[in-house]
């Protein structure tokens, strides 16, 4: 019997996958976990019958926003082992990944302040730490990160990173570069 041809979402199908995510994620910064998917799917110019055919419960919908908040993280992590120099793995990783994750600034505490925020606490954390693992591991054979240093240790000082707001005065001392190179020193 022949094989069936794998069918190809069609492009309105991608489109509004794209549209609920960015919709729900930025319902889940403003509104927290409460947020209404009538007002999601409205936000992103589609029914609710839309998003249901997506994500079929409220839970499908978190769980990709959250998928969404690592990838930026796994995006880093593959550019910083392809790219970086030996004894620059750690450093090319905190440049990329706090480039990337500005555009999500804030949603994650966003999360943490509503009923249910372990839950998702725990959720990022072990994908996290198994995306920064590898840059880890390359960092301690480099000799670019203190031996005692793991990866929630990489993942906190990210996430101080992550907080450096974006300001004029911030600028002016040689923005994200210089807290960049102030916690390398330290992770170093």
């Amino acid at each position: 019997m022949p094989a069936t041809p794998t069918r190809q979402p069609r492009r309105d199908a991608v489109r509004n996958h794209a549209r609920l995510l960015e919709a729900a994620a930025r319902a889940f910064r403003e509104q927290g976990l409460g947020a209404s998917v009538n007002a999601i799917a409205r936000d992103a110019g589609v029914n609710v019958a839309t998003l249901y055919r997506h994500f079929p419960t409220k839970d499908d919908l978190l769980r990709a926003v959250l998928d969404a908040i690592l990838e930026p993280l796994a995006t880093a992590r593959d550019r910083a082992l392809a790219e970086a120099h030996d004894g620059e793995v750690l450093e090319t990783f905190l440049r990329e990944a706090v480039r990337l994750q500005r555009g999500q600034r804030g949603l994650v505490e966003a999360l943490g302040r509503h009923p249910g925020a372990p839950d998702v606490s725990e959720q990022l954390r072990g994908p996290a730490i198994e995306i920064v693992t590898p840059v880890v591991e390359r960092a301690h054979r480099d000799g670019e990160l203190v031996a005692g240093l793991d990866a929630v240790d990489v993942l906190i000082a990210l996430r101080m990173l992550a907080v450096v707001p974006e300001s004029a005065d911030i600028a002016a001392r040689g923005g994200h570069d210089r807290y960049v190179r102030i916690i390398l020193r330290g992770l170093r």
